[in-house]
């Protein structure tokens, strides 16, 4: 009886707790990592805000990639993220973009461009403890070319 009472009152916690998507603030940075073949290593930080009261990890997940609305392939998140909770910091992951057929064509059309436009689209998997729950992201970004750095 003491256990279906101790469920019941976790259950009920659980339900009523709101969560709150975690908020993109700006300030992207793009490291470009190596080359292999059609896939390439990087590493991608932005200032992001949680308003929770609570720690939220984005778990690995693919996203399309367009560069100025022509597809480039897939982005994958390698390693899980972790937001800490009522914060607002710079967040730092290691991707992997696979690209589709003539995509290096198509980028050295952006290389000496100031300015690209970058939209992401598809699911993020996000999750505190054992909970999990999938966002759809169609998001497009400005970002200078500068901000690019190449190791």
């Amino acid at each position: 009886m003491r256990s279906l009472f101790a469920l019941t009152v976790m259950a009920l916690i659980l339900t009523s707790c709101t969560f709150y998507e975690p908020e993109y603030k700006g300030g992207e940075k793009i490291k470009l990592g190596k080359l292999y073949g059609k896939e390439i290593t990087f590493t991608a930080g932005a200032k992001v805000a949680n308003q929770n009261g609570f720690a939220v990890k984005v778990k690995p997940s693919e996203l399309d990639l367009f560069i100025e609305d022509q597809y480039m392939g897939k982005v994958h998140l390698d390693k899980k993220i972790r937001v800490k909770r009522k914060s607002e910091e710079y967040v730092e992951g290691p991707f992997t973009a696979t690209l589709a057929e003539g995509a290096m064509f198509r980028v050295l059309k952006f290389v000496n461009k100031s300015k690209l436009e970058i939209r992401l689209k598809g699911k993020v998997k996000a999750g505190v403890w054992m909970f999990g729950k999938k966002f759809e992201v169609n998001e497009t970004r400005i970002i200078n070319g500068s901000d690019i750095k190449f190791n």
